[in-house]
């Protein structure tokens, strides 16, 4: 049996994610569930989409991948399960939440809309899919069903895709980035990889959210800076962070995901006090 790892934005103070995952034990007792996460920001289908995608390098061959961040739930959007180049399986909604994961997991080889009612819990809520249409889907296919019985193949480029935030390099080397996520302890997490930077440990920059420019330094770990000094740091996911150590930098800094964040080479090295 395939095991299934398991990102919503539902939160764990309801019972969305128990429910659901008391669908999928209904239809495979056994079943090994991984809890990607549930916290994901309410809504946020880009950052789903990244963690999604970054997790698949972590997950076991042949994982069922079940996502559910679902604003257009109830109205005409389709609900998916995509077959993908290293026969992993995807399933969610069609609203660009699948389509990063599927693409570090070697392409979309397959996409099916989730039509068929025998693989369904009923009645289907119109605001629940998560439960009643996902759920039981990722738990057939988890358990040997054929993609091709649980609804009907449609053209992969059909598919919604996100826009994607990319970093520019300005001319006399400004980096301009957008905020594509924002943790629990609010690090700006930046649509800019360590790799494309050319950053190197210890340079200190101007960074410019939109209120004036500020001093910066970027720094390999939290511990090479001081309380409460504002950073550059890469994240686990080698993503460039703005971050405030032992502080909250998208409280301080009033930052928002989808805000665009400029860096660039100080005017005045010796005057950044770092």
């Amino acid at each position: 049996m395939r095991p299934v790892c398991f990102l919503t934005d539902f939160g764990l103070a309801d019972d969305f994610v128990g429910t659901c995952k008391g669908v999928m034990l209904g239809v495979a007792p056994g079943l090994t569930i991984v809890d990607l996460t549930h916290e994901v920001p309410s809504f946020e289908v880009e950052a789903g989409a990244e963690i999604l995608q970054h997790a698949t390098r972590y997950m076991p061959p042949q994982t069922v991948y079940l996502a559910v961040i679902d604003p257009g739930v109830g109205t005409g959007r389709r609900a998916l399960v995509l077959r993908t180049g290293t026969e992993a399986l995807l399933v969610g909604p069609d609203n660009g939440l699948l389509l990063p994961a599927a693409n570090s997991l070697g392409g979309v080889l397959e996409a099916v809309v989730l039509t068929n009612p025998d693989y369904q819990v009923h009645p289907v809520s119109n605001t629940f899919h998560g439960r009643d249409v996902f759920a039981p889907a990722a738990a057939y296919l988890a358990s040997g069903t054929p993609l091709g019985e649980l609804g009907q193949t449609v053209d992969s480029s059909s598919l919604m895709r996100l826009d994607e935030i990319r970093p520019s390099r300005e001319q006399g080397e400004a980096l301009e980035a957008g905020i594509i996520s924002i943790d629990r302890f609010g690090n700006a997490r930046l649509s800019l990889m360590q790799e494309e930077s050319g950053l190197e440990y210890g340079d200190v920059l101007q960074v410019d959210t939109g209120d004036g420019q500020m001093f910066v330094r970027y720094v390999e770990t939290f511990g090479s800076s001081n309380a409460g000094e504002l950073v550059i740091v890469p994240d686990s996911h080698w993503r460039l962070s703005l971050s405030i150590n032992k502080g909250n930098a998208s409280q301080a800094l009033g930052l928002r995901v989808g805000n665009r964040v400029r860096l660039l080479p100080p005017e005045d090295p010796a005057g950044a006090g770092v």
